[in-house]
């Protein structure tokens, strides 16, 4: 029976008792925490007869406290102030941005976030963490509890906001010792004569759909190295297996480097939208919709048309030279 009636006792009412006590007024009590002097009176008489104890001798004139009330008074004086210190700790917490955030991103974007986009994130925010998974799958966020994921193509899952933040497309490239050997395509139609890597159609030949400024082109290709990852397709172009498509955002380091030469600039592949994808809630953590907010303030970031500055290369070491394929 006493450690039901104990449950019982509220933060609210110990905090009008200590307020009481501290000022040695009702009166003062009620106007210092906003509240009818009744509902003070009655606080104090409901904590007397929870602990069964005379807390306060009152009068018209003063206020007294009792033995009993002195050894309350003590005891409720720390529970106020842990209860307001968690209560401040919590609201801290809660706004200050730290914490796991688990990103999921394409492989092929993969480097660029990790060397471009979450270094300024991360140096702004110390206390955050980011666990940044890579997968093409479009997995769901709820069974993987993935905070936010970076997409390229449509999303279909109505539980997930989907904002588009950019484009993206691909650009042809082969090494300079794949050139040397079977010579440098001069429009879409060579790439007939040339082995091609293939990636995401498990078939030997696939259709290679380009555009530029004034025309589009399908071209069926020939393929001996499949793969359903861009970044191995990246490197096996390097090792001058035969021609990918690979996304702009990953063509930082090789083209720099000039491990690949660039095909043809005025062809690319189609544009793909890119996309911030994250669960619906409006009472998202802190950490959460300070990523998001700060992803869509770089947006002009996730906009890699062909003349990006990613792909920005010096003049292909080979010169020009027919198609020898």
């Amino acid at each position: 029976m006493i450690v039901r009636d104990l449950e019982t006792i509220d933060f609210r009412t110990l905090s009008i008792f200590v307020t009481t006590c501290r000022l040695m007024s009702l009166t003062h009590c009620a106007e210092e925490l906003g509240l009818p002097k009744s509902t003070v009176s009655k606080a104090i008489s409901k904590l007397e007869e929870q602990l069964q104890a005379k807390l306060l001798e009152r009068s018209t004139r003063k206020i007294e406290i009792t033995d009993a009330g002195k050894v309350t008074l003590r005891r409720a004086s720390l529970l106020v102030e842990e209860f307001k210190s968690l209560r401040e700790d919590v609201r801290e917490i809660e706004q200050q941005v730290q914490g796991l955030l688990r990103i999921s991103a394409p492989p092929a974007m993969g480097s660029y976030l990790a060397q471009y986009i979450l270094p300024p994130f991360l140096q702004q925010w110390p206390k955050a963490q980011v666990s940044l998974e890579l997968s093409n799958a479009f997995d769901d966020l709820f069974i993987q509890g993935i905070d936010l994921a970076i997409r390229v193509g449509q999303i279909a899952d109505d539980r997930l906001v989907a904002k588009e933040v950019g484009y993206t497309t691909q650009v042809l490239v082969a090494s300079p010792d794949y050139l040397r050997e079977h010579g440098i395509p001069e429009s879409p139609n060579d790439l007939r004569q040339h082995n091609c890597i293939t990636a995401g159609v498990a078939q030997e030949s696939a259709i290679w759909s380009l555009v530029s400024e004034s025309s589009a082109e399908s071209i069926e290709v020939r393929s001996n190295f499949h793969c359903d990852n861009p970044e191995m397709a990246k490197r096996a172009a390097a090792g001058g297996v035969g021609i990918a498509q690979i996304p702009v955002n990953s063509m930082i380091c090789e083209l720099e480097r000039q491990e690949l030469i660039r095909i043809f600039p005025e062809w690319h592949a189609i544009y793909m939208p890119i996309y911030l994808v994250y669960r619906t809630g409006v009472n998202k953590p802190k950490r959460v919709s300070a990523l998001l907010d700060y992803l869509l303030s770089i947006k002009e970031r996730f906009e890699f048309g062909p003349d990006h500055q990613l792909c920005q290369y010096e003049e292909c070491p080979l010169g020009s030279g027919k198609n020898r394929g």
